[in-house]
């Protein structure tokens, strides 16, 4: 449980700051996305680090519950799966990418389910 404690405060940190930047910054991101699916090589560096980050986080925190830890894992999984698509298939990540610059609502949206998310992972670590 410690384990589950620690990841996650990391995650619900991150959450929420990463949502809160998309709130904040989105002229910024727009840079940082057009920037960034023009660069092939630092598109295989990310995904390569995701890749690494999700499988940490699988191999430490598979816990299948039926309770808030399991919200761990399934962020696990899916960054996981996000460094695969990124790594196999970065023409999906494009064309996500590329909808976000089109239409800002989907930013908002996934900030407030980052922002969302992040605080219920805070609420659970350190109100345990």
């Amino acid at each position: 449980m410690e384990l589950t404690i620690f990841l996650a405060k990391l995650l619900g940190f991150y959450l929420v700051i990463i949502g809160l930047f998309l709130v904040i910054r989105r002229q910024t991101l727009k840079t940082v996305i057009t920037d960034l699916i023009s660069d092939s090589a630092l598109m295989v560096l990310i995904a390569s680090l995701t890749l690494i980050l999700g499988l940490l986080l699988v191999l430490s925190h598979n816990v299948w519950v039926m309770g808030w830890p399991v919200i761990v894992t399934l962020i696990a999984w899916l960054v996981l799966l996000g460094g695969l698509l990124r790594l196999f298939a970065p023409e999906v990540g494009i064309k996500i990418a590329k909808g976000w610059l089109k239409n800002p609502t989907y930013v908002i949206v996934s900030a407030l389910i980052y922002i969302l998310v992040g605080l219920y992972l805070l609420y659970r670590a350190f109100l345990h």
